[in-house]
């Protein structure tokens, strides 16, 4: 059950989406649609981890950015090894963008399931283009089990009211 918050919120609507994606590739998934059930996988960690970040971090933000283009809904942060704002678009992202939920008390719980994104690596949106001979059985099967115990810590964290 994902925790109330603004209905008109970007949070509430990436930890709504990364619910909707998860169970979609899930039934995809098992019903043999490894390309579409790959690239809703993708999405949902990519909403989940979104969302997590917007409400329990305050690096990032949707607030306008001083550069780059204007009204832009997309989460950013300003990088401290540049001080410019960077995007955060679609995965794989680098590990510095995803360093950011990994702190305090809770570093050891969510670095542990950010662990497994490595099976992210060679995931694209652009697959979603593309005829589906670069999706491998077991490249979704992995996707999805990292997906799952992201979507598990989302869960927690908004029931939890934090990274616990």
């Amino acid at each position: 059950m994902i925790a109330r918050v603004p209905t008109t919120s970007a949070e509430h609507h990436f930890a709504h989406a990364a619910e909707r994606h998860y169970w979609d590739a899930v039934l995809l998934h098992d019903n043999g649609r490894l390309c579409n059930a790959d690239h809703h996988f993708g999405f949902a960690v990519e909403c989940a981890l979104k969302s997590l970040l917007l409400r329990f971090t305050s690096a990032v933000t949707l607030n306008p950015k001083k550069e780059g283009k204007p009204g832009s809904k997309r989460p950013w942060y300003l990088d401290p090894a540049t001080g410019k704002p960077r995007d955060l678009g679609h995965l794989p992202w680098v590990a510095a963008d995803l360093a950011l939920l990994a702190r305090g008390r809770s570093a050891t719980r969510t670095a542990a399931a950010l662990g497994g994104l490595s099976a992210f690596d060679a995931w694209s949106v652009e697959e979603r283009y593309r005829d589906g001979t670069a999706v491998a059985a077991q490249d979704v099967a992995a996707r999805r089990t990292v997906a799952h115990a992201i979507i598990t810590v989302h869960q927690q964290a908004l029931i939890n009211g934090g990274l616990l």
